[in-house]
């Protein structure tokens, strides 16, 4: 497990850059093999009791809650170098459903043990405060994505988004693929589906960008910006 830690792409942003080069058999105890989930496929369920958080090595995960009517309601979309279950380490049981957008590849982080390991190393903790820093600031995100009063404001603000974390830098990845279907955006954006796909019709005539099938690429950087209402921010 620990080679399969070392040689992952994604090892500079996840928890094995914490850890000196002595000190990576300590992963053992805490980070599970990466495992294969088929599309659409669960990986918790609402209510089930909280052992682990857990890393998108590839692929696209979202979350959701079902209400009483059985209504899925999305809570967040996860893509590479996401870590997700946060939200449920208080409660100790997941507060949401899991569930792969695509065939995705996911590693299992037990959370007792790395609360324990935690105790000992202090560069753990520092990376503990910057995860859910960074967790609150997604959150953040997505309600500044539901201030926006039209479908075209919200979704540029939702692209934008996508397109910064599909580059995990704050620089914007012009081409990128979407992982979830337009039902899921417009669930997630608070729009009904028709209105979601004016939407991505308006900003396609405002030559803000390209659309063919689910691949994005942004031609006007600005003009998204601009329609997005949130210039400065962005």
């Amino acid at each position: 497990m620990t080679q399969d830690c070392k040689e992952c792409s994604l090892s500079n942003v996840c928890l094995p850059n914490i850890f000196d080069k002595g000190d990576t058999k300590k992963l053992d105890k805490i980070v599970s093999p990466s495992k294969t989930h088929q599309r659409l496929q669960s990986i918790y369920h609402q209510g089930d009791d909280f052992q682990s958080l857990y890393v998108v090595k590839s692929g696209a995960i979202k979350t959701y809650i079902t209400n009483s009517k059985g209504s899925e309601n999305i809570t967040g979309f996860y893509l590479p170098g996401d870590i997700f279950g946060l939200e449920s380490i208080s409660k100790q049981y997941y507060l949401n459903t899991a569930k792969t957008l695509t065939e995705s590849l996911v590693c299992r982080i037990n959370y007792q043990e790395l609360a324990h390991l935690r105790k000992n190393t202090p560069a753990l903790s520092d990376w503990a405060i910057n995860l859910f820093s960074e967790s609150l600031a997604s959150g953040h995100d997505f309600f500044t994505c539901l201030s926006q009063h039209t479908a075209a404001a919200r979704l540029a603000n939702f692209l934008l988004l996508i397109s910064k974390r599909t580059s995990r830098s704050e620089q914007y990845q012009r081409k990128f693929h979407l992982p979830m279907s337009r039902q899921d955006i417009a669930d997630y954006l608070g729009l009904a589906n028709e209105t979601t796909s004016r939407a991505f019709t308006k900003l396609v005539e405002k030559k803000c960008i390209q659309k063919m099938n689910k691949e994005i690429e942004i031609i006007d950087l600005r003009q998204l910006k601009e329609c997005s209402n949130l210039n400065q921010r962005l």
